[in-house]
């Protein structure tokens, strides 16, 4: 198939994409970056929110990596694109240790692990619950056992940001253990989850 060839058009600082600008650019209104290595745009700052009906689209750093955001009429920014993968875990019923406690979840594409959240219906009594993530079957805690994801005699709930190993490449196995339960109650139906981006 012959390349399609698109008329250039010279975008400035402040510029309002407008009907009469997309006609200049395609015939059939079809907005097609006439750079071969596509749209160039560059982080700055969150703008201010803009009038009524209207957006804005810009790039801003999003934990170390550029990512791509609108900010809508209410002031409410969000990221544009593919959503942050969630790898979630489910225990139903009075939990037990032991390992590989669930079915297997596989990463779809390079992901960096950022969170992990743990939470049940029913309190453990006695001691924490404590939960073991592993990649390949081996801990992403490995070195800091201490850091991994825990639920506080008492409570329902427990957060982790901090990790050993936050790289998963497509294909990577994890697995979740249950190292540790409540000695009174042992805490029951668990989700377990591991954000990523």
């Amino acid at each position: 198939m012959a390349d399609i060839l698109y008329t250039s058009v010279t975008w400035t600082v402040g510029d309002v994409i407008t009907e009469a600008k997309l006609d200049a650019m395609v015939a059939n209104d079809r907005a097609v970056d006439s750079h071969d290595q596509g749209m160039l745009i560059t982080e700055r700052a969150i703008p201010s929110t803009p009038s009524s009906n209207k957006l804005y689209l810009y790039a801003k750093d999003n934990s170390g990596v550029s990512g791509l955001f609108v900010i809508n009429d209410a002031g409410t920014n969000f990221e544009v694109g593919e959503r942050q993968p969630m790898f979630v875990f489910t225990i139903v019923g009075t939990l037990a240790t032991g390992t590989s406690m669930t079915p297997l979840l596989v990463a779809p594409r390079t992901l960096t692990i950022i969170k992990a959240y743990a939470n049940v219906k029913t309190a453990p009594t006695g001691a924490a619950l404590i939960f073991d993530i592993n990649k390949n079957g081996t801990s992403i805690w490995a070195s800091t056992q201490a850091n991994r994801v825990q639920i506080a005699a008492s409570a329902t709930s427990g957060t982790k940001t901090s990790f050993d190993t936050t790289a998963l490449s497509e294909g990577d196995v994890l697995t979740l253990d249950v190292d540790q339960v409540g000695s009174t109650i042992a805490g029951a139906d668990a989700t377990i989850s591991l954000k990523c981006k």
